[in-house]
């Protein structure tokens, strides 16, 4: 599979906002990457299970190497969210989801917690749908949250998508213990049916 050429496009220009330059992950990124996730580790622990105290210079290294493979190959595209003076805001991107043939995206976030609360993150989430749904080959946008983790979901209606679930004992915690997803969306050519 390769990269779309939507996608691909942000390796030569990177979506900018009034405030934010979003960018794939590049080398040298762990140098902004580790000390973002070591400072947020208390507030992105209960949601994402990569981030725990064995969290090292050395995993997130991995992960810059990881993420430029992936989007070379078309598998998963890592972005990095910067303010337009540099500093390094957190990470979001576009995970691949589904078959070939109904091919759709997956938004996933997290922002350090020095810079939250500040709206970076939906500005940043408003970006992606816009730049996505110019491509006629986008169907889907789903983001999908923990349903404890209400900050994360405020920025999902924020963004204007629609609940079509609640998933039970779907994904494991850090501890590996199974927990609730709630899947939002917003879909071209109509809108997913809420069931708030």
């Amino acid at each position: 599979m390769t990269a779309p050429a939507w996608l691909l496009r942000l390796n030569k220009t990177p979506l900018t906002t009034r405030r934010l330059v979003i960018r794939p992950v590049a080398p040298g990124d762990d140098r902004f990457i580790y000390p973002a996730v070591r400072e947020s580790l208390k507030e992105l622990t209960p949601w994402l299970p990569w981030a725990s105290k064995n969290y090292d210079p050395k995993t997130c290294r991995a992960f810059v190497r990881a993420a430029r493979r992936n989007y070379a190959a078309g598998r998963d595209y890592a972005l990095a969210i910067f303010t337009r003076g540099g500093g390094y805001v957190g990470g979001t991107g576009f995970h691949v989801r589904g078959p070939a043939a109904a091919r759709y995206y997956e938004i996933g976030y997290w922002c350090r917690t020095s810079l939250a609360g500040r709206g970076y993150v939906s500005e940043a989430v408003a970006a992606l749908l816009r730049h996505a749904f110019r491509a006629p080959e986008v169907h889907r946008i789903e983001i999908r949250c923990d349903p404890r983790n209400r900050a994360s979901e405020r920025v999902i209606v924020k963004s204007g998508l629609r609940k079509e679930g609640h998933l039970r004992n779907v994904m494991p915690d850090f501890a590996g213990r199974l927990r609730d997803q709630l899947v939002y969306a917003k879909v071209r050519g109509g809108t997913a049916r809420s069931r708030r």
